[in-house]
């Protein structure tokens, strides 16, 4: 079991590296602009804000997304006392992160546990929309570990965590 653990910790630092070391200069400021969106799940709320004031005033279509986000957002941020995973930055002193570095641990990234709740409630109740809601919590997501702020397995517990709440969310209406 200790082999199985440290195998799956170094794959997931290998797999930081990889994607952290891939720098495209275009890219940059897209995914500081996605990390700064995502933040406590602000684009999801003001986008579900904005579909609310379009789209009839439906309070289902605010009440959702925005139950969907809080919940994520605080299942993840209390998850993050209980696994104290310390940052890429922090175990490595040679990863320059590309934005001001959080002061929380590491696991699970509670930017992609909100992106995923707030796109997969908002692509059910605005399925036009679904692609660029997909992509656009796929590049939060993303963000953190390209700008040096999570591990791939932080992102990915967020993104489950966030799926789950949405799913759970989505089944009570």
């Amino acid at each position: 079991m200790k082999n199985l653990v440290s195998s799956i910790r170094d794959a997931d630092r290998a797999l930081f590296r990889a994607i952290f070391h891939a720098k495209w200069a275009p890219l940059t400021p897209v995914m500081r602009a996605f990390t700064v969106a995502g933040r406590a799940g602000a684009l999801w709320g003001v986008f579900a804000f904005l579909a609310f004031l379009t789209t009839g005033l439906k309070p289902y279509n605010l009440l959702i997304p925005w139950a969907a986000v809080a919940i994520s957002w605080m299942v993840a941020e209390g998850a993050k006392y209980l696994f104290d995973r310390a940052r890429p930055f922090i175990h490595d002193a040679g990863i320059a992160p590309l934005i001001k570095t959080p002061s929380s641990s590491s696991f699970p990234s509670g930017h992609s546990a909100t992106a995923a709740a707030g796109a997969i409630t908002l692509s059910a109740i605005y399925p036009s929309f679904a692609p660029a809601l997909l992509l656009s919590g796929f590049l939060v997501a993303l963000s953190r570990v390209y700008l040096g702020v999570h591990y791939p397995f932080d992102v990915l517990a967020g993104l489950l965590i966030g799926t789950a709440t949405a799913a759970a969310a989505l089944a009570l209406t």
